[in-house]
């Protein structure tokens, strides 16, 4: 663990927002306390990926050691600090998460309902796979404000996170239907996660690199 807990993190060294910080201490499964000490993996790769010019990071650690955290929370406080300065809902992708089975894309749904739910619906996500339906109810939309949950309102206002898989973002690149998540994001794209990495393997990985570029 580190010396310095998350409230010392955003309040001394302004490594952190302070509202990320609130919101992740929020009580349930996924509290991550304010006075909790992260692991030196996660604050060594968080500083990591607070520098400018933006740089490429490779986690390697044992299961349930908190390698989520080492890319999730960078992203959430990137976008906490964009909200702060646009004072209203943050649209287009700019954070692509790609995972090779969408089990693993589904395990990070309530970690992210848990940790943007104090941003309102500033702060949105998607997991999009092909068991995303076309279009929900109205009153089924508003359960979840923070979450895009059908393919309607992710064309048309897409969220800042997009939790996909390599099949699917070649759909997108291609589906005339898809074609606005591209147009709303065009520019704002500042993250790619590839969770398993080391799955990439062959054919697949240089598909996976092509689809990336």
């Amino acid at each position: 663990e580190t010396e310095g807990n998350m409230l010392q993190l955003a309040e001394k060294e302004h490594l952190l927002h302070p509202a990320l910080v609130g919101a992740m201490d929020r009580p349930g499964t996924y509290k991550f306390s304010k006075e909790q000490r992260p692991y030196k993996h996660q604050e060594q790769a968080w500083r990591i990926l607070a520098k400018q010019p933006r740089q490429s990071l490779m986690v390697t650690s044992g299961t349930g050691s908190g390698k989520t955290e080492c890319f999730m929370v960078p992203i959430l406080d990137r976008l906490a600090r964009l909200q702060e300065t646009h004072q209203g809902v943050l649209i287009g992708v700019r954070a692509l998460m790609l995972y090779p089975l969408n089990a693993l894309i589904n395990s990070q749904r309530e970690r992210l309902r848990a940790w943007t739910q104090d941003f309102g619906g500033d702060i949105r996500f998607c997991l999009y796979n092909g068991n995303t339906p076309e279009s929900l109810p109205a009153r089924e939309k508003g359960r979840y404000p923070n979450e895009v949950r059908d393919r309607t309102t992710l064309r048309t206002i897409p969220p800042p996170i997009l939790v996909s898989n390599p099949t699917m973002l070649e759909y997108m690149l291609v589906r005339t239907e898809d074609a606005p998540i591209l147009e709303h994001s065009q520019g704002k794209l500042e993250w790619v996660v590839l969770d398993e990495a080391h799955t990439y393997i062959g054919s697949q990985a240089a598909e996976a690199a092509l689809l990336i570029r």
